[in-house]
């Protein structure tokens, strides 16, 4: 068998090396990587389902929307999830949080910032402030 290499592909800021500039490969690539950190239906988040351990060791992303209307924050440690934070966007719900062969049910109040441990145990609930 012989064996190939690939070289390039991405640049530093992680766009596609390929002339022209292809939109569906940069933004499908965005998406790659933030469906590796978070999948989700209507229901249910599974947190750090396909992310590279030994790759991304620690970090932290914010911001990632959820399908069920949530946006979630997520840090973690030495390949293991840290913390993750969740904020209702419109309604109150009920979701069901999976990690690591462990799944709870939590409602989530909207205008809440809820914050739960790397057990899945809710940690606080802190009001999220209007800055005008």
């Amino acid at each position: 068998a012989h064996e190939e290499r690939f070289e390039g592909g991405l640049y530093a800021n992680l766009f596609t090396a390929h002339p022209p500039f292809q939109i569906d490969a940069n933004f499908g690539f965005a998406a790659a990587i933030a469906e590796m950190l978070v999948q989700s239906d209507e229901a249910n988040l599974f947190l750090l389902p396909a992310f590279p351990r030994d790759k991304w060791p620690n970090g932290c992303v914010s911001g990632l929307r959820a399908k069920s209307h949530v946006s979630v924050d997520i840090c973690w440690n030495e390949g293991e999830l840290h913390k993750v934070g969740l904020v209702a966007n419109n309604q109150n719900l009920t979701t069901r949080l999976h990690y690591s062969g462990m799944s709870v049910t939590v409602n989530l109040c909207a205008g809440y910032f809820h914050m739960f441990n790397r057990d899945l145990k809710r940690v606080r609930s802190v009001p999220l402030t209007n800055s005008e």
